[in-house]
């Protein structure tokens, strides 16, 4: 709310300076004849852009705007330095001012690129500020391509257990996009899957899914990359593939395994308990229908396939673990059997 109050005050007070003093400027500068309200405008539109580039770079705008002030003032310093001992030494003052503007213009260019690029890297302190790459919002949630594909995911946000500030690198968007668009079947799913689960997550209210596009130096991977911006964020990774995991664990990021996650979260079954199941499609053989529960495992229950479409009480035989969850295999109970 305040933050509102400060641009609006910095609207209003925009404008009226471009109305009073603006005027002086361009009437000097492009037409006398211009009438006093083009001043007002000029004035509303230099403090509406700024507020357009400071909420489109809102989460990184105070580190960039630091970093912009550093570098270019390191550039013009560096530039007056090397002009005052070019002076000095050629003692030919013709040559220098033809080449001043010039030295100033690339020198000031490279320090401002070269503190630009590295600002993650830097920690400035000022007496009372200080401005480094833990921000108060810090606590984000980097995500892999497989937590983008799994609709456990969106879930968890749904569910509050994940913070709703989520960060996908751009290299990320571009492997699940790349992947979408390739020839094997089976590849191209898991990408539009990806993609899929990026358009859930942004459609849900409240939650501010990020597409980051911080350069991380010497990646050469997207694992590299994941583990490199979780550092850079202080932020958690959540991930499936394991490689990202393995190397997360021993980079001592804080990560986040989404299939133990999951599995934890999972109701615990035994043989003998019973349950409830909608049954949702016969099974494969006889007298069987399969169903699931709450937590997406797969429900075979024996005697049930004429009980399609309604819920039935079941008691569990066994347990059975795979690579895409649990199945359980249960009895339908006599009693509940009509």
């Amino acid at each position: 709310m305040l933050i509102l109050l400060v641009r609006v005050v910095f609207v209003t007070l925009a404008t009226l300076v471009g109305l009073t003093s603006g005027s002086i400027i361009y009437r000097t500068a492009l037409d006398d004849s211009l009438p006093g309200w083009f001043g007002a405008a000029m004035g509303f539109g230099i403090a509406i852009t700024l507020i357009a580039c400071e909420h489109a770079f809102r989460r990184r705008f105070t580190r960039s705007l630091v970093a912009f002030i550093l570098g270019l003032g390191a550039g013009l310093t560096l530039s007056w330095v090397l002009l005052s001992v070019l002076r000095l030494v050629l003692q030919d003052e013709n040559f220098i001012n033809n080449l001043d503007l010039p030295l100033a213009l690339v020198t000031t260019y490279l320090v401002l690129v070269l503190v630009l690029r590295n600002a993650d890297h830097f920690r400035v302190v000022v007496p009372f500020v200080e401005f480094r790459a833990e921000r108060a919002d810090s606590g984000a949630v980097v995500l892999d391509a497989g937590a983008l594909g799994d609709g456990r995911t969106a879930a968890l946000v749904r569910s509050g257990l994940l913070p709703r500030r989520l960060l996908v690198h751009r290299q990320v968007l571009l492997a699940c996009e790349t992947a979408a668009a390739a020839n094997d079947p089976t590849v191209a799913a898991r990408g539009r899957r990806a993609l899929d689960g990026l358009n859930e997550l942004r459609s849900m209210p409240n939650t501010q899914v990020e597409i980051d596009d911080t350069e991380i130096p010497n990646a050469t991977t997207l694992t590299d990359v994941l583990v490199h911006l979780t550092r850079l964020e202080h932020g958690r990774l959540l991930a499936v593939d394991k490689e990202v995991l393995t190397r997360g664990i021993a980079e001592a990021v804080t990560i986040i395994d989404l299939a133990a996650l999951a599995g934890a979260l999972s109701p615990t079954l035994r043989p003998g308990d019973e349950i409830s199941v909608m049954i949702e499609k016969p099974g494969e053989v006889k007298h069987q229908g399969v169903g699931h529960l709450d937590d997406g495992s797969l429900v075979v229950v024996g005697n049930a396939a004429d009980a399609i479409g309604t819920r039935v009480d079941c008691t569990i035989v066994r347990l059975h673990a795979t690579s895409n969850g649990r199945m359980v295999f249960a009895d339908r109970v006599a009693s509940a059997k009509t």
